[in-house]
């Protein structure tokens, strides 16, 4: 039940992040990507992202049932975030979730990934990576999660692009849920990469996943 707690919290965080767009206009030029054989790939952000073979990988129609699902759970009784809620399932796009062992495994330590986008080309105040951060920490605030900083946002390349990097840490009892948030602006979209881990052996893990990330410049 440990590990399963680890993967609502990671989806409601990310659900959450989600929440900034709320226009109604379609996705003719984006698309969600396609996992085939260990890859993801997605052409409209030419990106290409391999998952270690024995991990699972979260099917599209399981993925957005979770990701609706941990976003009632941290809107709680906030009316105002049930209707955002509502209202970013037409601008937001959870491409993919993998994790080392299935949501639900009998164990103490569940490193996993996520990578969505969010709209913000009508967002003109967000710019970067940062500045989508400022909004997460600020709906964070509004929720159920109790989180800390340990350091301040900082910026790290991802094969040549830069990304503003937030890290967030969530207190369960006796467990210690870290998560790194990787965000930068792409095509009109926030685009964002997700680790959540408990230990450092977990981080090394997913490291070695965002380090063999590839964008087709």
């Amino acid at each position: 039940m440990k590990s399963k707690n680890a993967i609502i919290v990671l989806l409601t965080i990310f659900t959450i992040c989600c929440l900034l767009g709320c226009e109604n206009n379609s996705k003719k030029a984006i698309d969600f990507g396609k996992y085939e054989s260990g890859v993801y790939t997605n052409s409209y952000f030419k990106l290409k992202v391999t998952i270690p073979e024995a991990w699972y990988v979260m099917d599209d129609e399981t993925r957005f049932e979770f990701m609706k699902k941990s976003g009632k759970i941290i809107a709680g009784k906030d009316k105002n975030l049930n209707a955002a809620l509502e209202a970013a399932d037409l601008d937001s796009l959870n491409l993919l979730f993998a994790s080392e062992q299935p949501p639900g495994s009998s164990t103490n330590s569940n490193p996993n990934l996520i990578l969505m986008a969010e709209k913000v080309k009508h967002l003109p105040g967000i710019v970067r990576g940062k500045d989508y951060h400022f909004h997460t920490k600020k709906m964070l605030e509004a929720s159920a999660v109790k989180v800390s900083y340990p350091k301040e946002i900082y910026e790290e390349q991802i094969d040549g692009i830069n990304f503003d990097v937030l890290e967030i840490q969530i207190d369960m009892g006796t467990n210690t849920i870290r998560q790194k948030q990787y965000a930068t602006i792409m095509n009109g979209y926030a685009l964002l990469f997700g680790l959540t881990y408990t230990d450092d052996n977990g981080l090394q893990k997913l490291d070695g996943i965002i380090s063999a990330v590839n964008f087709n410049h």
